[in-house]
């Protein structure tokens, strides 16, 4: 067999593309002894693969015993749902449910709202001067703001220089047809 077809089916190889038939061939021509210096790893990647192939691993029993040390191993053991880590973990659950329903029920944070005037006239005075003292702060929070009505204005007043921007990039796609006036009749 000539170099260059074992040089095709190397590439094939390597790239998945081979036949059984075209593989036989590279095993028979790696384990001749005219193999060229420059694929001497080849050889011995192939000698390995042979050698592989014809290893025995001896135990035809070996997955049978596999799964029964798994099945007998920590894992499972860990999962089994009758150990007593489960029991005690409900345990602290359920203990902290009935806490949380005790303090539901019983809060003591909760008191009863009273009224604080006995005159409704007083009280509503009382209210619209807080609302009108809250206003007023959220106002002077706000003057502030005025600045970017006024930045939002100037950029309104941009809107028709983008436009005219627009219109220049037309123009300059006229330039290049200028450039090929220029090559065309300088020739």
């Amino acid at each position: 067999m000539n170099l260059q077809e074992i040089n095709r089916l190397l590439e094939k190889f390597f790239n998945g593309e081979t036949s059984l038939e075209e593989e036989k061939q590279l095993r028979s021509f790696f384990s001749s002894r005219e193999v060229p210096p420059k694929w001497q790893g080849m050889a011995e990647y192939f000698s390995f693969l042979r050698e592989e192939r014809t290893l025995n691993l001896g135990q035809p029993d070996f997955d049978s015993r596999l799964e029964e040390s798994l099945a007998e191993s920590r894992i499972s053991r860990l999962f089994d749902l009758r150990r007593p880590w489960i029991y005690w973990a409900a345990g602290v659950a359920a203990s902290i449910l009935i806490l949380v329903a005790v303090f539901v029920k019983f809060d003591p944070f909760s008191g009863k709202i009273s009224d604080t005037y006995d005159n409704p006239e007083v009280a509503y005075v009382q209210a619209k001067k807080i609302l009108m003292f809250v206003s007023t702060q959220l106002n002077k929070g706000t003057e502030n703001l005025d600045q970017i009505n006024k930045f939002d204005d100037g950029l309104k007043n941009i809107q028709p220089v983008a436009s005219f921007n627009k219109s220049i990039d037309g123009i300059e796609r006229l330039n290049e047809v200028d450039k090929v006036k220029e090559i065309i009749y300088n020739k």
